[in-house]
């Protein structure tokens, strides 16, 4: 038989070498106290062949992890956790960065969105890698914005944490592929009351139902975190401003520095641009104006310039954010981001509700 034509129950049944990692890493993390998912547990046998009347995609145990990414249950309080093996010969600083974020006082700093770190796994006969965990989030915009002060909240959040980098001298650079900044920017679990799966987040952890948001981003509001510091770097006073030749990004070369990469350039100023093109392109999306934020459009365009000398400093970009805000109508913060008709009716319900109650427009 072809390997095209393995059936689907074989096919699921196969864990692939990334996952043979985390399986053979299986006893050593329940010693420490992380329990991998059932998939993972020496000696597997999937759930659709012990009740052969289960197909495999209504079982939990078909779904696979991603790439360097494996999740977990902390035994001492049942939470989840995200797990990342980092090979520190290839990113020498995420591990030093993560743990320099997360110490006092930079974690007490109200503008500090880096991802929680719970803890740092040294793995065995491994010299150059580690394993940090993290609690488990999901990305910045599901559920669906309800109003467009959640908006407004979001892009605050996301100034202040590249602010809060800034203000320690740590340049992100967003990756190797800024097609992905989109994944570099998460939001915790706090909307969801019932547990959800990591890798299959519209399902909840024990594949048993939907999940389903219990608060709205207004009710409760949630935290932003900037993650992926594989190729960030933090400069000493001295190197300030820094410059230094980064080589290329990848396939999105609307950064105009992108389009020199053996020239030296200053890592800042592209962390600026990076996060203009970010807010225009995945959080607004659509032209701002039809979104509420055409007050907008003059920073982002002042963002995205062409000579990065006259692009603006990241307080610049704070300070002229919180400016715009004052000036923000409550019924326009209070309008439904989704312009779908049957959503207006509930939305109308809660505003109204918000409104008696004096709910802030802006989560705080």
């Amino acid at each position: 038989m072809d390997e095209d034509d393995t059936p689907p129950d074989d096919y699921f049944t196969r864990l692939t070498p990334l996952e043979v990692y985390w399986r053979d890493k299986y006893e050593w993390l329940l010693n420490l106290g992380y329990q991998l998912r059932p998939r993972y547990r020496p000696g597997w046998i999937p759930s659709w062949k012990l009740n052969p009347r289960l197909s495999v995609l209504s079982c939990e145990d078909w779904v696979t992890q991603h790439g360097k990414l494996c999740d977990a249950l902390r035994i001492s309080d049942g939470s989840q956790v995200m797990m990342k093996t980092v090979n520190t010969a290839a990113y020498p600083y995420e591990v030093p960065l993560m743990e320099y974020l997360n110490q006092e006082p930079q974690k007490s700093d109200p503008r500090n969105h880096a991802m929680p770190l719970i803890d740092v796994l040294y793995p065995p006969d491994e010299p150059s890698r580690r394993i940090i965990v993290m609690p488990v989030c999901r990305m910045w915009d599901t559920p669906n914005f309800d109003t467009v002060g959640e908006v407004v909240d979001c892009i605050r959040q996301l100034i202040e944490g590249v602010q809060f980098l800034h203000a320690n001298r740590i340049a992100h650079r967003w990756g190797i592929f800024m097609d992905l900044a989109y994944g570099n920017f998460m939001m915790d679990s706090s909307l969801f009351t019932i547990p959800f799966h990591p890798f299959m987040s519209f399902k909840q952890l024990d594949y048993k139902g939907s999940a389903r948001a219990k608060y709205t981003r207004t009710q409760h509001r949630p935290q932003y975190y900037i993650i992926d510091y594989g190729l960030s770097a933090r400069y000493q006073e001295n190197e300030i401003p820094p410059s230094e030749v980064m080589g290329a990004y990848g396939s999105d070369r609307t950064v105009p520095e992108h389009a020199s990469p053996d020239e030296p350039h200053n890592p800042f100023p592209i962390d600026i641009y990076c996060l203009g093109n970010l807010i225009r392109r995945e959080i607004l999306r659509a032209k701002p104006e039809k979104v509420g934020f055409g007050w907008m459009v003059p920073l982002i365009k002042d963002m995205m310039r062409r000579d990065p000398s006259q692009r603006p400093t990241i307080d610049d970009v704070a300070l002229r954010y919180e400016e715009c805000i004052l000036l923000l109508k409550p019924n326009l913060l209070r309008s439904c981001w989704s312009r779908t008709w049957w959503k207006a009716m509930p939305h109308s319900a809660r505003k109204l509700r918000f409104i008696v109650n004096q709910t802030p427009p802006i989560p705080t």
